[in-house]
């Protein structure tokens, strides 16, 4: 709706600027027009950037943690680059025969230790904040955009890590 209402205010403009005679009244339409199409682009950038008309929302899910290895060998962590990076290779209880890692883009990892053996996945998406903002800006950006996700790691103190 943004893009259509600045399409037309960018006629309207256009066509007072080159057919209208100079008067009082062409002057209010190319000042209105123009503070149109300039709220239009700074929404548009706003929303752009900084994700304006839309919020957070997360999801979590928590999954039963099975063994990598062995009985002693529970997570494997993976060095990426100069190793400030990391990738998890975990399974989980319910597809044990499935090896699964974390990503590396917009993620962060918390390793504890604790009495049962378990991974939280916090996932975090964008979403419009109301239907006003779903209508005005759903050409520029889709719902539920992916913001982040966080993964909480906790194993038994007889469970280690391996580093690969």
């Amino acid at each position: 709706m943004i893009i259509g209402l600045l399409i037309l205010a960018t006629f309207v403009y256009a066509g007072f600027m080159i057919f209208s005679p100079a008067s009082f009244k062409r002057t209010l339409w190319i000042a209105a027009s123009f503070i149109v199409i300039a709220g239009s682009l700074i929404a548009l950038i706003l929303n752009d950037n900084y994700h304006w008309g839309m919020r957070q929302v997360s999801a979590t899910r928590v999954q039963k943690l099975a063994p990598l290895q062995s009985k002693q060998r529970a997570l494997g962590i993976k060095r990426l680059g100069t190793g400030s990076e990391r990738v998890i290779v975990y399974r989980t209880a319910d597809q044990p025969e499935k090896i699964q890692k974390t990503s590396t883009q917009s993620t962060t990892t918390t390793l504890k230790t604790s009495q049962s053996a378990q991974v939280k996945i916090t996932t975090t998406h964008w979403a419009y904040r109301n239907h006003l903002a779903k209508v005005c800006f759903n050409l520029g950006k889709d719902n539920h955009q992916f913001a982040s996700r966080h993964y909480t790691f906790q194993y038994p103190t007889t469970w280690h890590t391996i580093t690969k």
